[in-house]
């Protein structure tokens, strides 16, 4: 059943017995920050919440408050009264093969979000999951957003805003970072430690990576490739690879930038990212992925080669389809 922002603000005040927070696997700063946010504040509301995630939390969000409440857990046993997924609509994305819940809500911002759960509330015209969760708690009670809960909130933001830069940021997203601000958030602690704590295995595994900068489709498709070998070569973290896509987005003259990282020998995630003329939700909705029109992705099984043949038919007719839309 799909919900408004005050029918959720009255289902969440209403809630009772053991909550299950949880995020999608590989959980970026919007995942984090919107989940967390609302550990922290359902915990000053009284409630009985754990939050779970399937993967590590990467280390630059430490110094979130409550960050060590998180649970990393291959599989959920216990079994809870309600679960809420942020950032992601298809319970299968949290990298859980099953949670066991009496009801389900999704919080989610993503144009191809088809939740299959209980109650969702989906806006994708706003910038993040977490400024959506921000609006849903002032209905609550404003009083209870306090740096505990403001932090997490703004970091998500600012993450997938791209630092307020990408076409998603509103004149309401600025409203509610400096409200955010009102609230105690420092601006320059988040961005030093989300942007400026970077080890130099980072940046060799960027080195090895950009070496694997191809181009295809009359140049308007950049793409890169991270192989597994490359973490092993340079120690570095996966999550380390965090806004590598932006490099080959940047070139003139490329429309869409991809970014295939290899998760296993056959399996493969892959994010693109659009200038904007590219509907790039709409080709990852096609290979079973989802997301944005400027940003999206998918996983998929097979040979890299088969993947890449595969992606770029499609996005040969997305780049015709745009062309034609354009005249």
């Amino acid at each position: 059943m799909r919900l408004n922002r005050k029918e959720v603000a009255e289902l969440l005040k209403n809630v009772q017995g053991k909550i299950l927070i949880t995020t999608h696997k590989n959980p970026d700063g919007d995942a984090v920050g919107s989940s967390l946010g609302w550990f922290n504040f359902l915990k000053k509301m009284g409630k009985e919440v754990r939050i779970i995630y399937r993967d590590r939390v990467p280390f630059f969000f430490d110094f979130l408050p409550g960050i060590g409440n998180v649970e990393v857990l291959e599989e959920i046993k216990e079994k809870f009264d309600w679960v809420i997924i942020t950032d992601v609509s298809d319970p299968k994305r949290t990298g859980f093969s099953e949670i066991l819940a009496e009801k389900s809500l999704v919080i989610d911002h993503h144009i191809t979000a088809e939740p299959f759960t209980d109650y969702a509330i989906v806006e994708p015209e706003i910038s993040s999951t977490c400024e959506l969760s921000y609006h849903i708690m002032k209905l609550i009670d404003e009083n209870l957003i306090d740096m505990s809960v403001a932090l997490p909130i703004y970091t998500g933001i600012l993450t997938d805003t791209g630092g307020f830069n990408y076409s998603n940021t509103s004149p309401e997203t600025h409203t509610v970072a400096a409200e955010l601000l009102k609230k105690g958030v420092n601006p320059y602690e988040v961005y030093t430690n989300i942007f400026e704590r970077n080890r130099i295995n980072k940046l060799k595994l960027l080195e090895l990576v950009l070496r694997t900068l191809s181009f295809e489709l009359n140049q308007k498709v950049a793409h890169i490739t991270l192989f597994k070998r490359f973490l092993e070569e340079t120690g570095a973290y996966p999550e380390e690879s965090e806004g590598f896509i932006n490099y080959p987005r940047s070139i003139a003259g490329v429309e869409v930038a991809v970014f295939f990282k290899e998760i296993e020998g056959n399996s493969w995630k892959v994010s693109m990212r659009s200038k904007g003329r590219v509907n790039v939700a709409e080709v990852a909705k096609s290979m079973g992925g989802g997301g944005h029109r400027m940003a999206a992705g998918f996983e998929a099984e097979g040979s890299l080669e088969e993947i890449k043949r595969e992606l770029l038919k499609k996005l040969e007719v997305a780049l015709e389809k745009a062309h034609y839309e354009n005249l």
